[in-house]
């Protein structure tokens, strides 16, 4: 490896080199025959030797996308590079020639050929199905990029026929009830933010210009029915900025202390009407948005949220490098699951913490998304092991009767686990009647598997174990995408 300094490089994060193709892969137990289609994960993979390795950040890494094919009870498996305008010009060179957006690297980045793109968006945040195409997503880029659903060749780029401006969402949702996808695209150099939302096949059928006075970073929205919702948090971000990326300096940076409340904006989805609250002493940032719906008067959202460090007087990455593992130097708090209480008429927010872990990477059932939901999942810490590293454990709990149930797979050491993916049975009755799909990895074999999980027995024994003899690298996002 090129370092020994950089968990961004070494175990779970580890960089995968081969492109493989698996025809049947090992299983323990019984994949359920209903589960006809291809989990879809995409990773962070950086392809060459970084211009700093010591000093390489995980939100950095080349796009690799990884598809389990499960059909009749047998799993095949195959992963393949991104091949996004950046990567291109570097396997051109044959070496990195790029900086990190996010990283810190202090080395000075060479020149690049003529007409390569100034920075490298590295499709490495996530993997959609919008129609008849299969996208791969980053954010900080105009474009996706399409990919043969079963060769996971690039085919090309989307950007919706030119229609919208900014930086385009990595984190879309799908409305079950009103069949839209809601999207938005920020524009750091233009201040503002775009909100819009797309039929099933990509098509746009509403759209919303809010203006902006600041510079936010950020990753998520989430909608009821009526809303659009952002919470902009005190992290900002100018990855515009050639001079800073080519210097090696990161494009992240703390707002001035009279802009470090968050700041949450909701924008009417039929009128674009925006509506802004300025809660007070809310130093916090949101990871991934759980859920949210209407109850009466206020709106209910359930989200991972990280609690700011109060002494930070400023933001320097590389004071907290390699932020953010969850057991690694940082300026942040753990991730921990909150539940916000706004009441639009009154203009209050009120928020508390539930349950005591940590937490990332939420989903609920996807097809409950705008409406109350009883049950989350996601990747947390509980009761970690001396040498545990990262995430240990899937949770499930009930909003309901206030339970929580962990699954850690096997407890004679602990194995690292991402995103998980909730998948309904065809006849669901429940909101739970499904099953939870997530990628483990196994530290001492320095390899991965695809766990299966009944949602309903979520602390159980798994239904199957389908197992890998290479790694998968920790990534961020996926979907389980369904024959049709």
């Amino acid at each position: 490896m090129w370092t020994k300094n950089n968990p961004f490089l070494r175990g779970p994060y580890e960089p995968l080199y081969t492109e493989y193709k698996v025809n049947e892969l090992h299983v323990e137990g019984s994949i359920p025959r209903e589960l006809k289609g291809t989990l879809y994960r995409v990773a962070s993979n950086q392809q060459f030797e970084p211009l700093n390795p010591d000093k390489f950040h995980w939100f950095d890494g080349d796009g690799m996308v990884h598809a389990f094919r499960l059909e009749d009870g047998k799993a095949s498996y195959s992963n393949r590079f991104v091949e996004t305008e950046g990567l291109k010009v570097e396997r051109g060179a044959g070496k990195a020639l790029y900086n990190g957006i996010m990283g810190y690297s202090n080395t000075p980045q060479p020149p690049l050929p003529e007409g390569a793109p100034r920075i490298k968006a590295t499709a490495n945040i996530n993997v959609i199905r919008l129609g008849d195409k299969l996208l791969a997503m980053h954010e900080v880029e105009h474009h996706y990029w399409e990919l043969d659903p079963v060769t996971l060749e690039t085919l090309g780029t989307f950007n919706f026929n030119g229609q919208v401006e900014g930086m385009l969402t990595a984190h879309p949702h799908f409305d079950s009830v009103t069949k839209e996808w809601i999207f938005y695209a920020l524009d750091n150099e233009n201040h503002f933010v775009e909100c819009f939302s797309t039929d099933v096949d990509g098509t746009i059928t509403a759209r919303h210009r809010v203006p902006l006075s600041f510079t936010p970073w950020n990753h998520d929205v989430i909608f009821t029915r009526q809303h659009y919702i952002f919470f902009f948090g005190l992290i900002s971000w100018r990855p515009w900025s050639d001079e800073l990326i080519q210097k090696g300096k990161s494009s992240w940076f703390v707002a001035p202390d009279q802009d470090r409340n968050a700041r949450i904006l909701f924008v009417d989805r039929k009128t674009g009407e925006a509506i802004w609250l300025h809660p007070e002493n809310s130093e916090y940032m949101i990871g991934h948005f759980l859920n949210a719906y209407q109850d009466e008067e206020d709106t209910i959202i359930d989200a991972s949220t990280t609690p700011v460090s109060n002494a930070i007087l400023q933001f320097n990455p590389s004071d907290y490098y390699p932020f953010p593992l969850v057991d690694g130097p940082s300026a942040f708090e753990q991730p921990q699951l909150w539940r916000f209480v706004i009441n639009l008429r009154q203009g209050t927010v009120r928020h508390h913490r539930i349950g005591d872990f940590s937490a990332e990477f939420v989903r609920p059932n996807e097809t409950i998304l705008g409406s109350p939901h009883r049950y989350g999942y996601m990747a947390g810490v509980h009761d970690p092991k001396p040498e545990s590293r990262g995430f240990n454990c899937l949770i499930k709990h009930d909003y309901q009767t206030g339970t929580t149930e962990f699954q850690h797979v096997t407890r004679e050491l602990d194995l690292v686990v991402g995103e998980p993916i909730f998948v309904p049975h065809p006849e669901a009755k429940e909101e739970d009647h499904g099953w939870i799909l997530a990628v483990w990895y196994h530290p001492l074999r320095n390899a991965s598997e695809l766990v299966i999980l009944d949602a309903t027995d979520f602390s159980g024994k798994p239904v199957a174990r389908i197992k890998l003899d290479h790694h998968v690298p920790l990534g961020f996002h996926g979907n389980w995408i369904a024959d049709r």
